[in-house]
């Protein structure tokens, strides 16, 4: 068996909730692995060979079991939150840290043209125009894809994440702004959002059933970020945002791929709605937000749980605060059924020595045991 087929087997385990020989380790970092090698934000975001490159060593370097992204391109940011972006190189500076400009990108009354349009072309028409030409700026990162996946099956190591699925509520949210999403649009315009949220969700099963096919994917993100019940309540959720989760998850199931629930903020009044879905069958990605030895308690045994090493301590903290919270989180809700990340991604500060000790606290954890 292949370095990539045991590893991906590994992480099938720990899906699973099985016994493993190691706890997986799985990190999500894009700016943390440029700032690592020393390498530009500007050239990392527009080289591709250099950021896979880049990637690999530092995945190497700390001995990670898979990853959840071979390349990334923050033009993607923009066609997920229908949203204007600033990036190094073009508006910030040539290593700042690519950031959302967050506005009223949105006008109330483009939700008339996404009826009368369609949400394909509309989504296609207003990116073009209001959101960076992202589509024609993400080129290269798609070009450049198939490549970074070969290099990445050579060195052994597996991505479980292929692309994003993402909700309306997302969407609109980003695109609207928050105040103008919230208090115009789900308050005054419940039956609209409806109607437009059924419209963009029958669009986008068609279009992530054939993504997966053609990018053969392992696995997807689900998203939830701003849909949490930090801001919506649990009767909102079931009526704007579980409808996506449901439809997405099915179809992950349907077509073999694997639901990764990535949850942002904090997710803890809502952990008891995933019971709805099968056990072993999917990830939930938790922050440290999330209460994560709440969500054990909830979910049972067999639901895996991928974090939740807390972004602060991989940039404040020691080595050896980094390795004992990852031992009493796996003392805790562990060793099965758990695979170790930060929350999120790596900061882009984190420091080298406190990602490399995330990582042997994982793998040393059951030869102490």
């Amino acid at each position: 068996m292949s370095k990539y087929d045991e590893n991906m087997e590994l992480i099938r385990k720990a899906v699973r909730c099985e016994p493993v020989d190691r706890v997986p380790v799985v990190p999500c970092a894009n700016a943390y692995y440029a700032k690592s090698q020393g390498v530009l934000l500007k050239d990392y975001i527009s080289d591709f060979d250099l950021a896979c490159e880049t990637n690999l060593k530092e995945l190497k370097r700390i001995g990670a079991d898979g990853t959840q992204n071979v390349i990334f391109s923050p033009y993607l940011l923009g066609t997920q939150w229908l949203s204007k972006a600033q990036y190094p190189g073009a508006g910030l500076g040539d290593d700042d840290m690519w950031q959302m400009a967050e506005a009223e990108n949105m006008k109330f009354e483009d939700y008339a043209d996404i009826k009368k349009m369609g949400w394909d072309a509309w989504q296609k028409k207003f990116i073009a125009e209001k959101c960076d030409n992202n589509w024609e700026n993400l080129q290269p990162y798609f070009a450049a894809n198939p490549k970074a996946y070969a290099r990445f099956h050579e060195e052994g190591i597996p991505c479980i994440c292929d692309f994003l699925m993402i909700t309306p509520f997302e969407y609109f949210c980003g695109g609207r702004s928050l105040e103008c999403f919230f208090m115009d649009d789900l308050m005054e315009e419940p039956e609209l959002m409806h109607e437009i949220f059924d419209m963009v969700l029958e669009s986008n099963l068609k279009t992530y059933r054939q993504q997966i096919i053609d990018t053969h994917a392992v696995g997807v993100w689900i998203g939830g970020w701003r849909s949490g019940p930090d801001l919506v309540s649990p009767d909102m959720i079931d009526e704007f945002v579980w409808p996506a989760f449901e439809a997405y998850y099915n179809l992950c199931i349907e077509m073999n791929v694997l639901p990764i629930f990535h949850l942002d903020s904090n997710w803890t009044l809502a952990l008891d709605k995933f019971k709805r879905f099968e056990d072993k069958t999917y990830v939930m990605a938790l922050d440290s937000k999330t209460d994560i030895r709440k969500a054990r308690e909830i979910l049972g045994k067999d639901v895996c749980i991928l974090g939740d090493v807390p972004c602060e301590l991989m940039t404040y903290g020691t080595p050896e605060e980094v390795k004992d919270y990852v031992t009493k989180l796996l003392d805790d809700i562990g060793p099965w059924g758990v695979i170790i990340a930060t929350g999120c991604d790596i900061p882009s500060d984190a420091k080298p020595e406190n990602v490399l000790a995330m990582s042997e606290a994982a793998h040393d954890y059951l030869k102490n045991r």
